[in-house]
Protein backbone atom coordinates (compact mmCIF):
# COMPACT_ATOMS: atom_id res chain seq x y z
CA UNK A 1 0.00 0.00 0.00
CA UNK A 2 1.20 3.63 -0.73
CA UNK A 3 2.07 6.10 1.86
CA UNK A 4 -1.06 8.33 0.38
CA UNK A 5 -3.14 5.26 0.83
CA UNK A 6 -2.06 4.38 4.21
CA UNK A 7 -2.49 8.40 5.31
CA UNK A 8 -6.42 8.26 4.03
CA UNK A 9 -7.01 5.32 6.13
CA UNK A 10 -5.23 7.02 9.30
CA UNK A 11 -7.27 10.01 8.38
CA UNK A 12 -10.24 8.05 8.12
CA UNK A 13 -9.42 6.07 11.40
CA UNK A 14 -9.50 9.55 12.98
CA UNK A 15 -12.62 10.68 11.73
CA UNK A 16 -14.57 7.75 12.67
CA UNK A 17 -13.36 8.05 16.12
CA UNK A 18 -14.44 11.21 16.65
CA UNK A 19 -17.66 10.53 15.72
CA UNK A 20 -17.65 7.50 18.15
CA UNK A 21 -16.74 9.95 21.09
CA UNK A 22 -19.27 12.50 20.23
CA UNK A 23 -21.64 9.70 20.90
CA UNK A 24 -20.13 8.38 23.35
CA UNK A 25 -20.82 11.60 25.15
CA UNK A 26 -24.32 11.86 24.81
CA UNK A 27 -24.92 8.22 24.99
CA UNK A 28 -23.88 8.15 28.37
CA UNK A 29 -25.43 11.66 29.28
CA UNK A 30 -28.96 10.56 27.84
CA UNK A 31 -28.32 6.79 29.80
CA UNK A 32 -27.42 8.49 33.21
CA UNK A 33 -30.25 10.52 33.50
CA UNK A 34 -32.33 7.35 32.48
CA UNK A 35 -31.24 5.09 35.21
CA UNK A 36 -30.70 7.64 37.90
CA UNK A 37 -34.62 8.86 37.54
CA UNK A 38 -36.17 5.52 36.92
CA UNK A 39 -34.24 4.15 40.04
CA UNK A 40 -35.45 7.35 41.92
CA UNK A 41 -39.01 6.67 40.75
CA UNK A 42 -39.12 2.52 40.63
CA UNK A 43 -40.06 2.91 36.68
CA UNK A 44 -38.60 -0.38 35.64
CA UNK A 45 -39.37 0.47 31.68
CA UNK A 46 -37.48 4.30 31.97
CA UNK A 47 -34.70 2.18 33.97
CA UNK A 48 -34.44 -0.71 31.37
CA UNK A 49 -34.50 2.20 28.40
CA UNK A 50 -31.30 3.73 30.47
CA UNK A 51 -29.34 0.38 30.54
CA UNK A 52 -29.97 0.18 26.95
CA UNK A 53 -28.63 3.48 26.60
CA UNK A 54 -25.16 2.35 28.73
CA UNK A 55 -25.09 -0.45 26.23
CA UNK A 56 -24.97 2.34 23.24
CA UNK A 57 -22.12 4.16 25.19
CA UNK A 58 -20.34 0.64 25.96
CA UNK A 59 -20.35 -0.61 21.92
CA UNK A 60 -18.73 3.41 21.38
CA UNK A 61 -15.94 2.09 23.73
CA UNK A 62 -15.49 -1.03 21.64
CA UNK A 63 -15.52 0.62 18.57
CA UNK A 64 -13.33 3.13 19.43
CA UNK A 65 -10.65 0.02 20.60
CA UNK A 66 -11.33 -1.55 17.12
CA UNK A 67 -10.50 1.72 15.30
CA UNK A 68 -7.35 1.82 17.14
CA UNK A 69 -6.17 -1.37 15.69
CA UNK A 70 -8.08 -1.30 12.70
CA UNK A 71 -6.56 2.20 12.16
CA UNK A 72 -3.29 0.56 11.77
CA UNK A 73 -1.46 -0.12 7.92
CA UNK A 74 -0.79 -3.40 6.65
CA UNK A 75 2.55 -4.93 7.99
CA UNK A 76 4.02 -8.60 7.92
CA UNK A 77 1.52 -10.35 10.33
CA UNK A 78 -1.65 -8.41 8.59
CA UNK A 79 -0.67 -8.28 4.94
CA UNK A 80 -4.31 -7.66 4.53
CA UNK A 81 -4.36 -5.10 6.99
CA UNK A 82 -6.55 -4.97 10.23
CA UNK A 83 -10.33 -3.41 8.94
CA UNK A 84 -11.41 -6.68 9.53
CA UNK A 85 -11.38 -5.41 13.49
CA UNK A 86 -13.89 -3.24 13.13
CA UNK A 87 -16.09 -5.86 11.86
CA UNK A 88 -15.24 -7.79 14.65
CA UNK A 89 -16.00 -5.05 17.10
CA UNK A 90 -19.40 -5.27 15.52
CA UNK A 91 -19.90 -8.25 16.53
CA UNK A 92 -19.15 -7.75 19.94
CA UNK A 93 -21.60 -5.07 20.00
CA UNK A 94 -24.24 -7.63 18.88
CA UNK A 95 -23.15 -9.88 21.92
CA UNK A 96 -23.55 -6.98 24.53
CA UNK A 97 -26.88 -6.44 22.94
CA UNK A 98 -27.70 -10.24 23.56
CA UNK A 99 -26.90 -10.01 27.68
CA UNK A 100 -28.68 -6.83 27.75
CA UNK A 101 -31.63 -7.88 26.42
CA UNK A 102 -31.84 -11.29 28.06
CA UNK A 103 -31.14 -9.46 32.03
CA UNK A 104 -34.07 -6.40 31.29
CA UNK A 105 -36.44 -9.80 29.89
CA UNK A 106 -35.54 -11.36 33.69
CA UNK A 107 -36.09 -8.37 35.54
CA UNK A 108 -39.43 -7.81 33.75
CA UNK A 109 -40.53 -11.36 33.93
CA UNK A 110 -40.12 -10.70 37.70
CA UNK A 111 -42.25 -7.39 37.43
CA UNK A 112 -45.09 -9.07 35.99
CA UNK A 113 -45.63 -11.62 38.82
CA UNK A 114 -44.54 -8.77 41.59
CA UNK A 115 -45.48 -5.69 40.21
CA UNK A 116 -44.69 -2.05 42.07
CA UNK A 117 -46.16 0.86 40.49
CA UNK A 118 -43.89 3.59 39.48
CA UNK A 119 -43.78 7.42 40.36
CA UNK A 120 -44.94 8.92 36.93
CA UNK A 121 -45.76 12.51 36.63
CA UNK A 122 -44.81 15.41 34.18
CA UNK A 123 -40.99 15.30 34.34
CA UNK A 124 -40.81 11.43 33.40
CA UNK A 125 -42.51 12.31 30.43
CA UNK A 126 -40.00 15.50 29.73
CA UNK A 127 -37.12 13.40 30.51
CA UNK A 128 -38.08 11.34 28.01
CA UNK A 129 -38.65 14.02 25.41
CA UNK A 130 -35.31 15.41 26.04
CA UNK A 131 -33.63 11.97 25.34
CA UNK A 132 -35.89 11.19 21.96
CA UNK A 133 -34.01 14.39 20.32
CA UNK A 134 -31.07 13.33 21.43
CA UNK A 135 -31.36 9.62 20.11
CA UNK A 136 -33.00 11.57 16.77
CA UNK A 137 -29.12 13.30 16.45
CA UNK A 138 -27.03 11.05 17.06
CA UNK A 139 -28.51 8.50 14.46
CA UNK A 140 -28.72 11.23 12.23
CA UNK A 141 -25.22 12.53 12.36
CA UNK A 142 -23.86 8.59 12.64
CA UNK A 143 -25.29 7.55 9.26
CA UNK A 144 -24.32 10.46 7.76
CA UNK A 145 -20.89 9.89 8.96
CA UNK A 146 -20.95 6.30 7.89
CA UNK A 147 -22.03 7.26 4.79
CA UNK A 148 -19.25 9.59 4.17
CA UNK A 149 -16.78 7.74 5.37
CA UNK A 150 -17.81 4.31 4.34
CA UNK A 151 -17.60 2.58 8.17
CA UNK A 152 -19.31 -0.57 9.00
CA UNK A 153 -19.38 0.23 12.32
CA UNK A 154 -20.73 3.51 12.51
CA UNK A 155 -23.10 2.28 11.00
CA UNK A 156 -24.17 -0.69 13.15
CA UNK A 157 -23.82 1.30 16.24
CA UNK A 158 -26.57 3.33 14.87
CA UNK A 159 -28.76 0.93 14.08
CA UNK A 160 -27.90 0.19 18.26
CA UNK A 161 -28.97 3.70 18.35
CA UNK A 162 -31.94 3.36 16.56
CA UNK A 163 -33.42 1.13 18.73
CA UNK A 164 -33.07 3.43 20.99
CA UNK A 165 -35.81 5.91 19.36
CA UNK A 166 -38.29 3.23 19.13
CA UNK A 167 -37.51 1.75 22.40
CA UNK A 168 -37.90 5.39 23.72
CA UNK A 169 -41.58 6.00 22.01
CA UNK A 170 -43.13 2.56 23.36
CA UNK A 171 -42.17 3.72 26.91
CA UNK A 172 -44.46 7.18 26.03
CA UNK A 173 -46.99 4.47 25.92
CA UNK A 174 -45.56 2.55 28.92
CA UNK A 175 -46.12 5.66 30.92
CA UNK A 176 -49.45 6.83 30.11
CA UNK A 177 -50.40 3.41 30.77
CA UNK A 178 -48.77 3.27 34.22
CA UNK A 179 -51.04 6.34 34.52
CA UNK A 180 -54.10 4.89 33.88
CA UNK A 181 -53.29 2.43 36.77
CA UNK A 182 -52.40 -0.40 34.48
CA UNK A 183 -49.72 -2.36 36.82
CA UNK A 184 -48.32 -4.56 35.07
CA UNK A 185 -47.40 -2.07 32.02
CA UNK A 186 -44.12 -1.27 33.11
CA UNK A 187 -43.03 -5.06 32.87
CA UNK A 188 -44.78 -5.76 29.45
CA UNK A 189 -43.81 -2.95 27.58
CA UNK A 190 -39.93 -3.67 29.16
CA UNK A 191 -40.32 -7.44 27.69
CA UNK A 192 -41.04 -5.73 24.68
CA UNK A 193 -37.88 -3.08 24.93
CA UNK A 194 -35.86 -6.67 25.54
CA UNK A 195 -37.01 -8.08 22.60
CA UNK A 196 -35.92 -5.00 19.94
CA UNK A 197 -32.76 -5.39 21.53
CA UNK A 198 -32.74 -8.85 20.56
CA UNK A 199 -33.57 -8.67 16.99
CA UNK A 200 -31.00 -5.56 16.74
CA UNK A 201 -28.52 -7.69 17.76
CA UNK A 202 -29.46 -10.75 15.44
CA UNK A 203 -28.90 -8.13 12.21
CA UNK A 204 -26.07 -6.73 13.70
CA UNK A 205 -24.49 -9.90 14.03
CA UNK A 206 -25.60 -10.78 10.42
CA UNK A 207 -23.81 -8.29 8.81
CA UNK A 208 -20.65 -8.63 10.71
CA UNK A 209 -20.71 -12.53 10.09
CA UNK A 210 -20.99 -11.75 6.13
CA UNK A 211 -17.69 -9.94 6.32
CA UNK A 212 -16.08 -12.18 8.20
CA UNK A 213 -17.07 -15.30 6.46
CA UNK A 214 -16.00 -13.65 3.26
CA UNK A 215 -19.57 -13.07 1.86
CA UNK A 216 -19.78 -12.07 -2.07
CA UNK A 217 -19.72 -8.23 -1.66
CA UNK A 218 -20.48 -6.70 -5.04
CA UNK A 219 -22.67 -8.32 -7.97
CA UNK A 220 -20.35 -10.34 -10.68
CA UNK A 221 -22.16 -8.79 -13.42
CA UNK A 222 -21.12 -5.40 -12.16
CA UNK A 223 -17.55 -6.65 -12.28
CA UNK A 224 -18.27 -8.52 -15.33
CA UNK A 225 -19.49 -5.27 -17.59
CA UNK A 226 -16.00 -3.36 -16.27
CA UNK A 227 -13.89 -5.49 -17.69
CA UNK A 228 -15.59 -6.73 -21.06
CA UNK A 229 -15.66 -2.60 -21.83
CA UNK A 230 -11.50 -3.26 -22.56
CA UNK A 231 -10.88 -4.04 -25.96
CA UNK A 232 -7.96 -6.51 -25.81
CA UNK A 233 -10.29 -8.51 -22.81
CA UNK A 234 -11.65 -11.67 -24.98
CA UNK A 235 -13.51 -13.16 -21.92
CA UNK A 236 -13.32 -13.06 -18.22
CA UNK A 237 -14.65 -15.89 -15.50
CA UNK A 238 -14.23 -16.43 -11.83
CA UNK A 239 -15.07 -13.39 -10.42
CA UNK A 240 -14.92 -13.26 -6.35
CA UNK A 241 -15.33 -10.73 -4.08
CA UNK A 242 -15.33 -10.23 -0.06
CA UNK A 243 -14.53 -7.58 2.13
CA UNK A 244 -16.85 -4.94 3.94
CA UNK A 245 -17.88 -2.25 1.91
CA UNK A 246 -15.14 0.51 2.45
CA UNK A 247 -12.88 -2.38 2.23
CA UNK A 248 -13.83 -4.72 -0.84
CA UNK A 249 -11.20 -7.17 -2.55
CA UNK A 250 -11.99 -8.88 -5.65
CA UNK A 251 -10.17 -11.52 -7.74
CA UNK A 252 -11.30 -12.48 -11.56
CA UNK A 253 -9.54 -14.42 -14.46
CA UNK A 254 -8.97 -12.39 -18.22
CA UNK A 255 -8.67 -14.40 -20.97
CA UNK A 256 -6.74 -12.39 -23.77
CA UNK A 257 -4.97 -13.59 -27.35
CA UNK A 258 -2.43 -16.24 -27.31
CA UNK A 259 0.36 -13.54 -28.54
CA UNK A 260 0.08 -10.81 -26.23
CA UNK A 261 3.22 -10.30 -24.42
CA UNK A 262 4.13 -10.61 -20.74
CA UNK A 263 4.54 -6.57 -20.50
CA UNK A 264 1.51 -6.32 -22.43
CA UNK A 265 -0.69 -8.22 -19.65
CA UNK A 266 0.94 -6.60 -16.92
CA UNK A 267 -0.20 -2.90 -18.05
CA UNK A 268 -3.88 -4.70 -19.19
CA UNK A 269 -3.88 -5.86 -15.60
CA UNK A 270 -3.12 -2.86 -14.31
CA UNK A 271 -5.48 -0.75 -16.21
CA UNK A 272 -7.87 -3.22 -15.30
CA UNK A 273 -7.46 -2.67 -11.76
CA UNK A 274 -7.61 1.29 -11.57
CA UNK A 275 -11.01 1.25 -13.76
CA UNK A 276 -12.31 -1.16 -11.34
CA UNK A 277 -11.68 1.09 -8.31
CA UNK A 278 -12.53 4.21 -10.18
CA UNK A 279 -15.84 3.13 -11.19
CA UNK A 280 -16.79 0.87 -7.58
CA UNK A 281 -16.35 3.02 -4.58
CA UNK A 282 -14.63 0.97 -1.71
CA UNK A 283 -12.68 -1.42 -3.63
CA UNK A 284 -9.28 -1.97 -1.87
CA UNK A 285 -7.27 -4.51 -4.02
CA UNK A 286 -7.71 -6.28 -7.37
CA UNK A 287 -6.09 -9.20 -8.71
CA UNK A 288 -6.29 -10.03 -11.99
CA UNK A 289 -4.93 -13.63 -13.42
CA UNK A 290 -4.10 -13.44 -16.97
CA UNK A 291 -4.84 -16.27 -19.35
CA UNK A 292 -4.01 -17.59 -23.11
CA UNK A 293 -7.50 -17.55 -25.23
CA UNK A 294 -6.71 -20.68 -26.30
CA UNK A 295 -6.54 -22.33 -22.48
CA UNK A 296 -9.61 -24.45 -21.83
CA UNK A 297 -11.34 -23.10 -18.20
CA UNK A 298 -11.72 -25.88 -15.82
CA UNK A 299 -13.51 -23.57 -13.55
CA UNK A 300 -16.37 -22.65 -16.04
Amino acid sequence: MNNRSVAYRSDRARQVARVLWITLVLNWLVALLKVAFGLATHCMVILADGIHSFSDGTSNIVGLIAIYVSGHPADKGHPYGHQKYETLASALIAFVLFIVSFSIFKNAVQGFWHPVIPVVNAISFYLMGFTLVVNVFVVWFERREARRLKSDLLLSDSWHTLTDIFVTLTVFVALIGIQLKMTRMDSLFSIFIALVIFITAIMILKRSSDVLCDKAVLDTAQVERIVRAIPEVRDCHAIRTRGGIDDIYVDLHVRVDNEMTVLASHYLADRLEQQIKKEITGVRDVVVHIEPISQVCVAC
